[in-house]
């Protein structure tokens, strides 16, 4: 939607859109108190399918009480809520919309997740592919035709997720005979309600930057700079976020095995290999990608995705850090991390915005997730040490930044610079290869994995 966003909205619109629903997700988090990562982690304790499903219903029903208990407070108090966050009251009807849209969020999330742990990744990834058709349809319909702006898309988002919600619904509640546990919901809250404060905390490193810059600076910077993040941050979408949707859960399971060391640490080193060389593509060409996607005004966003992206590498891998945390169950470290790394991610953005602006919010993210890495891995270390292949990761890392750095000093045409940058992009996987940094076993996969895929597009034999 980006094209028709910066050519639809202005800056200072996008920016709006922006802060709407940033105050969306932090209210989200505030009542949701983890019960979607406890029902994944409690789902997997039972091997009887009446526990499981017990687990559940359990679940559903204590987010659909406590959701449809809140929303009567929060539109009673939207206008308020508008005033505080926006500075005009103009704004109230957009936050009653969200508000609607919390309740069905927070709800969805816990079929959402119940499909995770079972894991019916088909499933999810059709429900995923219905939700960008039906949420890009109904943003070109409101946006593009009937010219509603932003409250346009905010209609739109009221009614994919109701759909959303109306299918998941149909799937996960058919067959399904319900029953609550009192029990289960106690060790499932104690599991996940010191995830809401560390939840908060990640929700201040993420995002709490928009609201300083509307401070420091206005909506129109918060608009270009929101552009440049969604951009930076399509590297934890469209690469992190689907491998962590899978890996969150097996990974409990592959801690009960005798193989868990030598697993984790390879898989580390490929995820990490991916999540690298996908940042770099991403950097690389992102002076080409806006003024591709983007109108003129919004081309400053071009300046800060590179830091957004070097962010999310942090946090990505210190998501994967947290293998020790998670699989002793000692959840309340990543409350203490995050909600320390928050605090100083505050005095970083009052210190840098004021003075850089918008590349002071990039280099206030980067170093905030550096930090929460580095805590995150000290602490997971002590719990369950792992031997990473931390030699691995460090060429990988090092040859990324050198093709960065040349990829900065190209300066020609569209075409040329496309030309000169994707042959430093296909130098990457190549310079590995000479080098010998993938191990035997690793390139005769890799050739077999090759050669099954041309096989099935009829290119080779199997």
């Amino acid at each position: 939607m980006i094209p028709i966003y910066t050519r639809y909205l202005t800056p200072a619109d996008y920016g709006l859109l922006e802060l709407l629903d940033l105050t969306l997700n932090v209210i989200a988090i505030l009542v949701g108190l983890g019960i979607g990562s406890a029902l994944i982690r409690y789902y997997h304790n039972f091997d009887n399918i009446k526990d499981k499903q017990e687990v559940f219903t359990t679940a559903l029903t204590f987010a659909f009480i406590l959701s449809f208990m809140l929303i009567g407070v929060l539109e009673l108090f939207s206008t308020p809520i508008s005033d505080l966050i926006l500075g005009g009251r103009q704004y109230s009807k957009y936050f009653q919309i969200i508000f609607i849209c919390l309740v069905i969020q927070n709800v969805y999330l816990v079929p959402e997740n119940y499909l995770i742990a079972q894991k019916k990744s088909l499933v999810y990834s059709i429900l995923s592919l219905g939700t960008l058709v039906s949420n890009l349809s109904l943003n070109i319909l409101f946006l593009v035709f009937l010219k509603m702006g932003v409250l346009g898309i905010l209609i739109s988002m009221l009614i994919t997720k109701a759909l959303n919600m109306l299918v998941v619904s149909m799937i996960t509640l058919r067959n399904l005979r319900y029953s609550f546990s009192w029990k289960k919901l106690k060790e499932m809250m104690s599991f996940g309600m010191p995830l809401m404060p560390a939840a908060m905390g990640m929700f201040v490193i993420h995002f709490s930057d928009r609201f300083f810059i509307q401070q420091f600076c206005n909506l129109h910077d918060v608009g270009i700079y929101s552009l440049g993040y969604k951009l930076g941050m399509i590297l934890s979408i469209i690469v992190s976020a689907p491998i962590f949707r899978i890996w969150d859960a097996q990974r409990f399971e592959i801690a009960k095995t005798n193989e868990a060391q030598k697993v984790f640490k390879r898989i580390f080193t490929y995820y990490f290999s991916i999540v690298v060389f996908s940042g770099l593509g991403i950097s690389v060409f992102i002076d080409e990608i806006i003024s591709i996607m983007a109108a003129s005004e919004y081309q400053g966003a071009a300046n800060v995705v590179p830091i957004i992206v070097l962010s999310y590498i942090f946090f990505g891998t210190g998501h994967f850090f947290n293998l020790g945390i998670m699989v002793t169950n000692r959840t309340k470290y990543v409350a203490y991390i995050q909600c320390s790394v928050a605090g100083v991610n505050i005095l970083f953005n009052l210190l840098l915005i004021s003075r850089y602006g918008v590349m002071g919010a990039a280099v206030a993210t980067a170093l905030s997730f550096l930090l929460l890495c580095a805590l995150t891995f000290v602490v997971s270390q002590r719990l369950y040490p792992i031997a990473f292949e931390y030699g691995r990761a460090f060429i990988v890392f090092s040859l990324a930044l050198l093709i960065f750095g040349l990829s900065r000093l190209i300066d020609a045409s569209l075409l040329i610079s496309l030309g000169i940058k994707s042959l430093l992009i296909i130098a990457f996987p190549l310079v590995l290869i000479i080098g010998k940094f993938f191990y035997k076993e690793e390139m005769n996969k890799g050739i077999a994995l090759l050669k099954g895929i041309g096989a099935r597009l009829g290119l080779a034999k199997g």
